[in-house]
């Protein structure tokens, strides 16, 4: 699956560090469009590519895709946020997560968003409520649980899981289904997981999606207009490499899509976040320290788990690869040494790599890190030790095309919320 990573532009990176400062998150777009081209080539006729802004929610990076094509899937306020300001329009954007709240949904419906993923008969009927109260008709998928687990990294269906509700359920629920009036039910959505390993793995996931989408079909006997087949197309993560190559997925979408039978006329859907701009990011940092403990030489870094985490919560840390660049480019492996690569913090969870060689590193050194486009600064733990978010930039060659901060750090609240505030409808 991984093969060598085309190095990144080490000459203007270097440029960036000294006049932006260290670390930085560098962001290539020309890698997110082509990522997106190859996806979106893949797909049958028709189809419809829905970017997850989970995965990135940079402000230019949901433009970006947003001029690709893409329609939105967002599952909070803020992402919600990006996505309009993006230039996606209300109709474009997918409201999907386990957990709405009616506060959520209604300040949804408020801006004209009207797709939501339905995760539960709770999470369905609230929809319905604040639709109703808002006098408008929310076009719901529903979200389903196959029965049959796939072949992923992180399974999120088809085991018990939060998300969606299992078949049987919703298979026996068309009298309930059919009292709800505010709602228009506007197909199936099944997700399988993330980072499906090789094509067997990803296609048989998206041959349960289709099998998933017909036999609720059928057995609801109701005229659906979108199957949302979900992703998992992989790519790497913090280290080098490529994605998997998806060609080969081409012709069995189409046969399948061909074969449908009660879902024949279902717009397709698909999502993904990872693969669209997984690539594009590089996170470059500065070698603060280099000691050595107990026979072991230590690399501190400017950057840690707090800009690169990774979904780092309980000791999940990532092990990342990285390259060492100086100003004549990257640094040759002649010779290396083994080093332990650490981040600023104070915690022994502050790690990026264990007993790994690297070549002989100095202060003042840059390192980058490959691959970090997805899931990169805002799946870290921004929060801690109260350090600022490193600057995003993002380019197109070697020009600038934006800069970006996460913002951090407590604002004041005008007033504590009230003692029982809490409406039933919220719980």
């Amino acid at each position: 699956m991984s093969a060598p990573m085309r190095p990144p532009r080490v000459a203007p990176a270097l440029a960036w560090l000294e006049t932006h400062g260290s670390p930085l998150y560098v962001y290539d777009l020309g890698e997110v469009e082509q990522r997106a081209r190859e996806l979106m080539s893949v797909l049958p006729a028709g189809s419809r590519l829905l970017f997850s802004l989970k995965a990135n929610p940079l402000p230019v990076m949901a433009e970006v895709l947003c001029r690709m094509g893409c329609d939105a899937e967002v599952s909070s306020p803020g992402e919600l946020s990006v996505a309009l300001a993006a230039g996606f329009s209300p109709e474009q954007v997918l409201y999907s997560g386990p957990g709405k709240s009616a506060e959520e949904v209604r300040g949804a419906l408020g801006l004209g968003v009207t797709r939501f993923s339905a995760e539960s008969w709770t999470d369905l009927e609230r929809v319905d409520r604040a639709s109703r109260a808002a006098r408008l008709r929310s076009r719901v998928l529903l979200r389903v649980n196959p029965d049959t687990p796939p072949l992923a990294r992180l399974a999120m269906s088809g085991v018990s899981s939060q998300f969606g509700l299992d078949e049987v359920e919703w298979r026996a629920g068309r009298e309930r289904l059919a009292a709800l009036s505010g709602i228009e039910l506007l197909g199936v959505h099944v997700y399988q997981g993330t980072q499906l390993a090789d094509v067997p793995a990803l296609l048989s996931s998206l041959r349960m999606a289709f099998e998933a989408g017909e036999a609720l079909a059928s057995a609801l006997d109701l005229p659906f207009q979108v199957l949302d087949l979900g992703g998992g197309f992989p790519w790497p993560f913090a280290t080098p490499g490529t994605g998997l190559e998806l060609a080969a997925l081409r012709e069995p979408l189409a046969r399948w899509a061909a074969e449908r039978r009660k879902t024949a006329s279902c717009e397709l859907w698909f999502e993904s976040g990872r693969r669209l701009c997984g690539s594009s990011g590089t996170l470059w940092a500065t070698v603060l320290d280099v000691k050595r403990s107990k026979g072991k030489q230590y690399v501190v870094l400017d950057t840690g788990i707090h800009h690169l985490g990774g979904m780092s919560g309980l000791g999940r840390v990532p092990l990342v690869g990285m390259g060492v660049a100086r100003a004549g480019g990257e640094v040759a492996p002649e010779v290396l040494e083994e080093v332990n690569v650490v981040g600023p913090l104070c915690t022994p969870l502050d790690c990026f790599a264990r007993n790994v060689k690297l070549p002989p590193l100095r202060v003042g050194d840059r390192v980058f890190v490959p691959n970090v486009g997805a899931y990169g600064a805002t799946a870290s733990l921004t929060g801690f030790l109260s350090r600022p978010p490193p600057l995003e930039l993002a380019h197109r060659e070697a020009e600038l095309v934006a800069v970006h901060r996460l913002r951090w750090g407590h604002e004041p609240q005008a007033r504590p919320p009230l003692e029982g505030a809490l409406s039933e409808e919220s719980r």
